[in-house]
């Protein structure tokens, strides 16, 4: 009996072997005992008498009982269709409890977060549309009855994609439209039939994915893929116009709205796999190579089947299409003139200062030549070098490397040795380059409810690309994420809201944590104007919260001042930007003015405030 599991019993009444006795109390020789083959016989004959009693589910052979009262499939995935375990649709609802809160409500008449345009949101290289998806968390207020907009970069005028729905009671459907070129007359709709599914009051994960391989996209309900209609209007599309229309969360068009709840809406900029479409509605990340962007957000890729591809040169010749190289056609070849100076080939306009790339390269170095031995490539003009001493010769060898880019292009400088500067006689050294990609980390918009700075109606892009995006008439519930903040401000002092002269130092910083500002600063006079009235510091990065009955405070030294008595400190009220400036003498309080000033004063300071 050890050997067999209580699975293997078969479903129909069969003879069963002979063979000892089992004890039943445990003892080899119990009074208690019952032949094995009875007992095997029993509990065979049992289950096929009242399989229902027991709603056991033996997965080999016959008729299986999957489902409580109903036969179902003899596979794994059968059951699990029958049983419904641990669906994906299963799975999206369940995971809908985390996203409960935070997540911003809007009110389907006014409210809407507006990104502004930026080129990566349009998804194409000039000539054909390239891959993206979009979507999000969405739970539709149950007394809606209009069509709705999600996300877009639809503003009437300039048209570029829309997701959304169409109400129409039991015949709900989502809908993507994608606008060609030619906008209000030339688009596709993308429709998939939902009914009730679309669920008014509950959480519903959408998404919607293009494959410019196949031409075609493809809706996703809770990681589901929908049955898709397609319909074009005009001659359909075919690419988008990188146009100036923002992007839009709760609205599209000039009256399209949504009522209800959004949260975690992403922005990809490349095709996204069903699989995962699954993981997203299931709550997950997909990691940082697959999700914000990695390997797949690639910004240029080299082709010098058909010439230079609009590399440059100083100081020698740029010459694409040259085949036999190592083995290998289409490449690029450098070949230095005979000037003692730099000598280099660039490539310009390919990428966005601030934003982290990877660049990518195969070289080739020809061995035996009077000077060229090895490479630099830099960001700029010889500083920030992104690679160094890349001299492995006569064979190609792949480089990468990765950075923030601080222009918009980058240098490929011919090395001697250990310098860039140096006379080739001959003017015939050359090295190659080939299978260029450059890679932008982080090309998709990724935000997130609990993000939303209700201090300042923003809501923060968590990706490499830190988009902002600006609420009007929305509402979070559920907490929201501190937003950590630093920088420089430029401080001004005013005597009764006029200048109050020149500087020779006029620097600020702050700090923000959430709802508390920490700022600080340094004004030193070069000369005093001839305006009078009360100093105040004017130009805090952030107004204060909206208190006319607790001030916020901080501390100032002054040198080279006037008529003082005590110390001297600031204090912020309710909804401003402005610190007046107090002298706090033993017989009593005083406001600060031009009086206190001279062309020398130097004045530093410290605030903490609220701002919400």
């Amino acid at each position: 009996m050890a050997t067999k599991r209580i699975k293997d019993l078969t479903n129909t009444a069969t003879s069963v072997a002979s063979d000892s006795y089992l004890a039943i109390d445990g003892t080899s020789n119990g009074t208690e005992k019952i032949t094995r083959d009875n007992f095997r016989q029993d509990t065979a004959d049992a289950f096929v008498a009242a399989p229902g009693t027991y709603n056991l589910a033996p997965l080999s052979g016959g008729a299986v009982e999957v489902a409580k009262g109903g036969t179902g499939s003899t596979t794994a995935a059968g059951a699990r269709t029958n049983l419904e375990v641990n669906s994906k649709d299963e799975d999206a609802q369940a995971n809908a409890l985390k996203v409960t809160a935070p997540a911003l409500y809007f009110n389907g008449t006014s409210s809407v977060v507006t990104v502004a345009d930026d080129a990566k949101f349009s998804f194409t290289d000039g000539s054909n549309p390239t891959g993206f998806g979009f979507g999000g968390w969405v739970k539709l207020d149950p007394t809606w009855s209009a069509d709705g907009c999600i996300v877009s970069k639809d503003d009437s005028t300039n048209r570029e994609w829309r997701l959304g729905f169409d109400e129409n009671g039991a015949n709900d459907s989502l809908r993507v439209f994608l606008f060609d070129s030619g906008g209000s007359t030339n688009y596709s709709i993308y429709t998939a039939l939902v009914g009730g599914e679309l669920l008014e009051g509950q959480w519903q994960h959408v998404f919607f994915t293009y494959d410019p391989d196949t031409g075609d996209g493809v809706l996703y309900q809770n990681g589901v893929a929908l049955s898709t209609a397609k319909a074009d209007t005009g001659s359909g599309f075919s690419n988008f116009s990188n146009t100036i229309a923002p992007v839009r969360i709760g609205k599209a068009a000039s009256t399209i709205y949504f009522k209800g709840s959004i949260r975690d809406v992403k922005i990809f900029n490349r095709t996204l796999t069903s699989t995962e479409i699954a993981e997203l509605a299931r709550g997950n990340d997909l990691g940082f190579a697959d999700e914000w962007a990695g390997a797949l957000g690639g910004v240029y890729t080299s082709d010098f089947s058909a010439g230079a591809d609009g590399f440059l040169q100083t100081n020698g010749t740029v010459a694409g299409n040259v085949d036999g190289v190592g083995g290998q056609d289409d490449n690029l070849r450098f070949t230095v003139d005979t000037s003692s100076a730099v000598h280099r080939a660039y490539k310009t306009g390919v990428k966005s200062v601030g934003k982290r790339y990877r660049v990518a390269f195969d070289y080739y170095i020809p061995s035996g030549q009077s000077n060229v031995d090895n490479i630099r490539v830099t960001e700029t003009n010889g500083t920030d070098i992104l690679a160094d001493n890349l001299n492995v010769t006569d064979a190609w060898t792949r480089a990468t490397f990765e950075s923030v880019a601080t222009t918009n292009g980058f240098y490929f400088y011919a090395k001697d040795g250990i310098s860039t500067t140096f006379q080739d006689a001959g003017g015939d050294d050359i090295f190659y380059i080939r299978n260029v990609t450059i890679t932008e980390i982080g090309t998709l918009a990724d935000f997130r409810s609990e993000r939303y700075d209700t201090s300042t109606s923003k809501l923060y892009d968590i990706s490499d690309n830190a988009f902002v995006g600006t609420g009007t008439n929305v509402s979070l519930t559920g907490r929201e994420v501190p937003v950590y903040e630093h920088g420089t401000w430029s401080p001004t002092v005013e005597f009764g809201g006029a200048s109050s002269g020149t500087y020779s130092v006029q620097e600020g910083g702050y700090s923000r944590l959430g709802n508390t500002v920490q700022v600080w600063g340094q004004v030193n006079h070069s000369s005093k104007s001839a305006a009078t009235g009360s100093a105040t510091i004017e130009g805090l990065p952030y107004s204060s919260a909206a208190s006319s009955n607790t001030p916020f405070g901080g501390v100032v030294g002054m040198t080279n001042a006037a008529n003082l008595t005590s110390q001297v400190i600031c204090l912020i009220g309710g909804s401003s930007t402005s610190m007046g400036l107090y002298d706090t003498g033993a017989t009593g309080t005083t406001t600060l003015d031009d009086t206190n000033f001279g062309s020398g004063t130097i004045l530093r300071f410290s605030l903490t405030y609220k701002i919400q």
